[in-house]
């Protein structure tokens, strides 16, 4: 046998190799961005929901007497169908200023305030399962409005 013949035949399966040590690095890579791009989708119809929600709730198409007929009548249409309506928790509640907004913690989860109160709704959702390897298990929308 000549040189030749044994240096093809030492190179068989060496595209293989390759191809297997490439695709694995770049099927992670494929799935983080699918997942990435989940999370900024979701993340999105989650805020464009809360945002719909309290201008109902503003505008008095929507009353919010009840946490959960609030959350199945104003809510839950505006979010997309990858996200569960189940899996959406409802924060509701009246503030002073903007600026002490998020850093108390709610007296009440679901307060409807009076008129004139300035308002804070905060919908939660939690996924099934902490989305790996960014762990992000928890989406918060948020929107301010005042109540007439």
């Amino acid at each position: 046998m000549s040189a030749r013949t044994l240096w093809r035949r030492a190179t068989k399966g060496t595209v293989a190799l390759e191809f297997a040590m490439i695709a694995s690095i770049f099927l992670g890579l494929l799935l983080l961005v699918f997942e990435l791009g989940f999370i900024f989708f979701a993340q999105v119809a989650l805020d464009y929901a809360a945002r719909e929600a309290a201008r109902q709730m503003q505008t008095g198409q929507a009353s919010p007497a009840d946490q959960t007929t609030f959350q199945v009548v104003a809510l839950c249409p505006y979010l997309n169908n990858f996200l569960s309506c189940g899996q959406v928790t409802i924060v509701l509640q009246p503030v002073t200023n903007f600026q002490t907004a998020m850093t108390t913690a709610p007296a009440s989860p679901y307060a409807s305030g009076g008129p004139g109160s300035l308002m804070l709704l905060q919908v939660t959702y939690t996924t099934g399962l902490p989305l790996w390897p960014l762990n992000v298990g928890t989406l918060v929308g948020t929107a301010a409005y005042l109540n007439e």
